[in-house]
């Protein structure tokens, strides 16, 4: 469950014994109940009204008519380990490195093949007077590229408190609750990945310094969303 929901075992743990003290903010927990009872495929709006009542005290929780049935719902199956093929156990970048060596053959036997295929032809036909040569006019100057920006600047504003896991790059870069009122920035070359989001309507981005959409609602939890030069050109845009 926890590798399916990006929930850690511990907090996953702590919501099944009430233990709101081990639990983070309400408003990251009240993401992760939504997304552990959908896992269950249980109401989620109830699920989260239950844990309202449990977090402000409130002995309805005790009350809910629905108690006995939600307490004898089962989680699925753990999915049996099996043996996995022989084709999945073999290591990739033998295969990448097979590939690669059969390519470099392949290439290395084309060209002898037409080096001794050219030195045939110039043995059989006699050789013609060497062409008279052309003066190539001059190509255009090529309109540099200096100018395009080679990095993209994300700026994270926190608006509310959010927990953030953020990649640059395929790297970790970010990985920390932020509090409402933080500043973050950060740069990559292709990418970013933000792996989790633990309140979409808590942060707000700008990417080269053009500000993009919300990302979602109060206590919505996202997971591996990107945002890359097509999104910065797709802002552009609608701005």
């Amino acid at each position: 469950i926890a590798d399916s929901t990006k929930i850690s075992k511990r907090f996953l743990e702590a919501i099944e014994r009430n233990d709101h003290k081990t639990l983070p903010a309400p408003v990251f927990t009240r993401g992760f109940v939504r997304e552990y009872a959908r896992y269950l495929g249980l109401n989620s709006d109830e699920i989260v009204n239950r844990y309202n009542f449990a977090a402000a005290g409130d002995d309805r929780i005790e009350q809910s008519a629905h108690l006995e049935r939600l307490a004898q719902v089962q989680s699925p199956p753990r999915p049996k380990k099996s043996i996995p093929p022989t084709y999945a156990r073999i290591d990739r970048n033998v295969v990448i490195l097979l590939i690669i060596v059969l390519a470099l053959g392949g290439v290395f036997f084309w060209t002898v093949k037409n080096r001794h295929r050219a030195r045939a032809t110039e043995v059989e036909v006699p050789q013609q007077p060497a062409p008279r040569p052309v003066v190539a006019a001059p190509k255009p100057p090529e309109t540099s590229t200096a100018g395009r920006a080679e990095t993209l600047h994300l700026v994270i504003d926190a608006t509310d408190d959010s927990w953030i896991n953020l990649e640059a790059d395929g790297k970790t870069v970010i990985n920390e609750r932020l509090q409402k009122g933080a500043h973050r920035t950060a740069e990559a070359r292709d990418a970013f990945r933000f792996r989790t989001i633990g309140n979409a309507a808590g942060i707000t981005l700008t990417l080269d310094d053009v500000k993009l959409p919300p990302l979602g609602s109060d206590g919505q939890v996202l997971h591996d969303h990107v945002i890359d030069r097509q999104t910065l050109e797709q802002a552009r845009k609608n701005s």
